[in-house]
Parts: C-alpha cells; sequence; structure tokens
C-alpha cells in the first residue's frame, strides 16, 4: 500500500512541476527568469532519472541485503549447523513472514514483499535450494538466492 501511495505522491509531484514550468513559459517576461535559474528547473527531472536509474539496477535491493548481510550469514550458519531456526520476525532489515527448510537449504518470505506475489531469501550451500515450497529461485550472491513465489 505504501508503494501505491509513494507512486501517487512522485506523480503529483511531476504534475506539479510540469504545471509550474508551463507557467514559467507563457508568462511574459518568465522565460528570461527561466534562463536564470536553469538549475533550480533542472534539479527535479535529474533526481527522477537517477532514483528510476537506480531502482531499475536493483540498488535499494542490493543495498538493503548488503545491510543485513552480516544477520542474514549468521542465521544461515546457525541453522547449518543444526539450530532449529524457530519462529523468528527479523532477519537483518527484513521482517520474515515465515521460514521453511532444513539444514542444507532454507527460505523465508519477506512480510509485505511483492506486489502480486510473495518474495524472499533463500540459502543453499549446494547449488539451487530445494525447499519443499513452491515458487522458483534466481541467483542474486554467494549462497543466496531470491525466493519468488507468484
Amino acid at each position: 500500500m505504501w508503494l501505491m501511495a509513494l507512486g501517487v505522491g512522485w506523480l503529483l509531484f511531476g504534475v506539479s512541476w510540469l504545471v509550474a514550468l508551463g507557467v514559467v513559459l507563457v508568462r511574459r517576461g518568465r522565460p528570461a527568469a527561466l534562463r536564470r535559474d536553469w538549475r533550480f528547473w533542472a534539479v527535479p527531472p535529474l533526481v527522477v532519472v537517477l532514483v528510476g536509474s537506480l531502482v531499475h539496477v536493483g540498488a535499494p535491493v542490493r543495498m538493503r541485503f548488503e545491510l543485513s548481510r552480516g544477520s542474514l550469514d549468521h542465521f544461515a550458519r546457525t541453522v547449518s549447523e543444526g539450530t532449529p531456526p524457530g519462529k523468528r520476525q527479523w532477519i537483518g532489515l527484513y521482517p520474515v513472514k515465515y521460514l521453511e527448510g532444513s539444514r542444507r537449504a532454507f527460505g523465508f518470505m519477506i512480510e509485505d514483499a511483492g506486489f502480486f506475489g510473495s518474495h524472499g531469501f533463500a540459502w543453499s550451500a549446494d547449488g539451487e535450494p530445494d525447499i519443499d515450497a513452491p515458487g522458483f529461485y534466481r541467483h542474486f550472491d554467494g549462497p543466496w538466492y531470491i525466493w519468488i513465489d507468484d
């Protein structure tokens, strides 16, 4: 839900910027002010392009994963050593919806992740995880996979 609100906010921001730009271009004498203040008018589209590019290449996902890497690796190590995963509420910066797996491979779904399906991470030191759960896996980093359950 918050993602939709954020999208609407960006849309309103863009429309209001375009309206303000249109007003400046239509009024007499304002194009000179536009040339004088070009930095002011150039920043919003540059910010939109920069944010869109970072989201497109997956920078927010990678950054959150790397910030959580210590907790994720520690959790994987304890599970692979035989400690049952138990009921976890958070692993690093990820709120856990549910856990599946065993000592050889496990996965967890992230609460409120995914617009049309569920998304999470899976860990397996022996290649693609063989967790008895629906979905498919895409290699992410090292023994970590992105788990997508449509």
